[in-house]
């Protein structure tokens, strides 16, 4: 839960350029350094009442929720690698996905920090035993970031082609070109970093649930939700979804399904 509260920090300052080391975090409200007795993930946040001590501001729900979810996909972590090298893999890879879902469904953003550093991660971190060999990480990167560049550019020219225009989020007028394309670039470079740390068939099985998971919420969200078709949804939510379930099932569901075709 610490690594989670400092993951806010991250996908607070980062987008804005700010450094994540200095100054200390501060209510944004009075401007006042948070104390020890009050950054402790979760509890604080309960002890105060979702309040700033000072000010009385209130804090966003999405903070101690960050650090909830990240302590217990951590824990979950634990139990599947037990005292390993392994467990390295699978908390940088959760930390990295956590931020994806934080900055690409608040700020349609996915950080080049968590894409491109994250596959340089990924591919070094294939050098500690037990894990990935070198080479199939590279490959994997490689092959994610292609098959996603080949979905952006067969979607570009289909609604080219069918003058279909996507409409840019409220707020983001200016950026309208961004969205057009049918996948984003931060999408692209997001597949080389589950690539990397996944290898082959478990990155087929976190792109297969990214796409399941994304059809079944983009037709709701227009089913009930009013939103329109031409109306971009951010995807890199679905694609940490799914890495993370392909990390921790995509070797059982991809044993299932070769089974099930042998």
């Amino acid at each position: 839960m610490c690594i989670g509260s400092f993951l806010n920090v991250v996908i607070w300052r980062v987008p804005l350029g700010k450094s994540i080391v200095s100054p200390p975090s501060a209510c944004p409200g009075c401007g006042k350094e948070i104390e020890p007795q009050d950054n402790i993930p979760v509890l604080s946040y309960l002890i105060l009442k979702g309040k700033c001590r000072n000010c009385s501001m209130s804090i966003s729900v999405k903070y101690p929720v960050t650090e909830l979810i990240t302590g217990i996909l951590f824990a979950f972590a634990a139990l599947q690698t037990g005292y390993s090298l392994a467990f390295v893999n699978y908390a940088v890879l959760i930390a990295l996905m956590v931020v994806v879902v934080r900055t690409d469904l608040e700020q349609f953003i996915i950080l080049d920090e968590v894409s491109i550093g994250g596959t340089v991660a990924g591919i070094l971190l294939a050098l500690l035993p037990g894990g990935l060999d070198i080479l199939t990480s590279l490959v994997t990167a490689v092959a994610g970031a292609s098959f996603f560049l080949l979905i952006r550019a067969g979607a570009s020219i289909y609604l080219k082609k069918k003058n279909i225009r996507t409409e840019a989020p409220e707020g983001f007028e200016d950026e309208e070109d961004e969205f057009q394309g049918g996948m984003g670039w931060g999408d692209i470079k997001l597949a080389a970093c589950i690539g990397a740390f996944l290898g082959p068939a478990s990155t087929v099985i976190a792109f297969f649930a990214a796409f399941i998971l994304g059809a079944i919420s983009g037709g709701a969200m227009m089913a009930f939700g009013g939103k329109k078709r031409n109306t971009p949804i951010p995807f890199g939510p679905f694609m940490a979804a799914g890495a993370v379930l392909a990390l921790f099932f995509g070797e059982p569901l991809w044993n299932a399904y070769m089974n099930l075709l042998g």
